[in-house]
C-alpha cells in the first residue's frame, strides 16, 4: 500500500483503534502534509478518552491542534527514523492551537500509535 492512500488510512484506522485507552485525553488533530505524490493533503485524527476513534481524510472544521509537516519529515516520523519531538524542535513540524495538548497530553498516545503502526508501515511504500 502507498503512504497516505485510502488503503493506508483504513489500515491505520484499524491498527490505532486497538490502542489502550489513556483516560481523560480528548483531541481532534489535523495533520497537513505537503509535497506528497497527491499534492498537499490533510488527515484528521480524533482521540476520545485516549483512544484513536477515527482517522479520516481532510481537515477538521475546528481542530484542537493543527500540525504541518512536509512529506519527507512525515515519512521519517512514521518509519521511526525521526521522532515527532525532534521534528518539532528543529522546526520541521509546526504545531498550531493547543501546544500543551499535543506536546504533553497526547505524547503517550502518539508514542503508542507509532508502535501500533509498525506492522502497517512494514507493508507501506513511501
Amino acid at each position: 500500500m502507498q503512504l497516505f492512500d485510502d488503503e493506508w488510512i483504513t489500515a491505520t484506522s484499524q491498527a490505532l483503534a486497538e490502542l489502550p485507552a489513556v483516560a481523560g485525553v480528548d483531541a481532534v488533530v489535523t495533520y497537513t502534509i505537503s509535497g506528497t505524490s497527491f499534492g498537499r493533503l490533510s488527515l484528521t485524527v480524533a482521540v476520545v478518552d485516549g483512544v484513536v476513534a477515527s482517522v479520516t481524510s481532510g481537515k477538521a472544521t475546528d481542530p484542537d491542534v493543527s500540525i504541518s509537516v512536509d512529506y519527507q519529515d512525515a515519512v521519517a516520523i512514521l518509519f521511526g527514523t525521526m521522532s515527532s519531538e525532534a521534528a518539532y524542535m528543529n522546526g520541521a513540524l509546526k504545531v498550531e492551537g493547543n501546544y500543551a495538548l499535543w506536546l504533553l497530553d497526547l505524547r503517550q498516545v502518539r508514542r503508542a500509535a507509532l508502535e501500533a503502526l509498525a506492522p502497517v508501515m512494514s507493508q507501506t511504500t513511501a
